[in-house]
């Protein structure tokens, strides 16, 4: 007989309290789209501006 793994006791304080708030979850996922564009475009310039 298989032992159910406790996966909510192996995630970090601050991503299970994350999913615990929903108002910190929409937060958060508006933080990475709006995070992700600007990383991207600053990785395809970035080689650019180098010497």
């Amino acid at each position: 007989m298989k032992r159910e793994r406790n996966t909510r006791a192996e995630l970090p304080v601050w991503y299970d309290r994350m999913l615990s708030n929903p108002l910190l979850l929409v937060v958060g996922i508006f933080a990475v789209l709006l995070a992700s564009p600007l990383l991207f475009i600053y990785g395809a310039l970035l080689p650019l501006f180098r010497r």
